[in-house]
């Protein structure tokens, strides 16, 4: 029911948000509290363009936006050119965002970072 997966998709965030918070450098967009948000988190890294990071995560089979997301006048606000935005629904589970942050650490080394 929907309950379920609400319930699902503020636990998953949740623990998006803490994993992602502990790799330097990235910077999350929004709220941190999971009971506050969906599941869309968007998120920057201070050194490396949303565009790249999209494409780099493709390069490792992983799925994200990366651009305005249709919000160029919040985009002015926050001094941001873009963000990166991963997506977490019923269909996603831990090892999603266990292969999301490996392969953001993975990138960070990549760049140098």
């Amino acid at each position: 029911g929907l309950k379920q997966i609400r319930q699902h998709e503020i636990e998953l965030t949740g623990y998006a948000i803490e994993k992602l918070s502990s790799i330097g450098g990235i910077e999350i967009q929004g709220p941190t509290d999971p009971t506050q948000r969906g599941g869309a988190i968007s998120f920057t890294d201070e050194k490396i363009h949303p565009h790249d990071i999209s494409t780099f995560l493709d390069s490792r089979g992983i799925a994200i936006r990366a651009g305005h997301h249709c919000a160029q006048t919040l985009m002015k606000t926050l001094g941001k050119v873009a963000t990166a935005r991963a997506s977490l629904y019923i269909y996603n589970d831990r090892s999603d965002i266990d292969a999301l942050v490996d392969a953001l650490k993975e990138m960070r080394r990549y760049f140098g970072l």
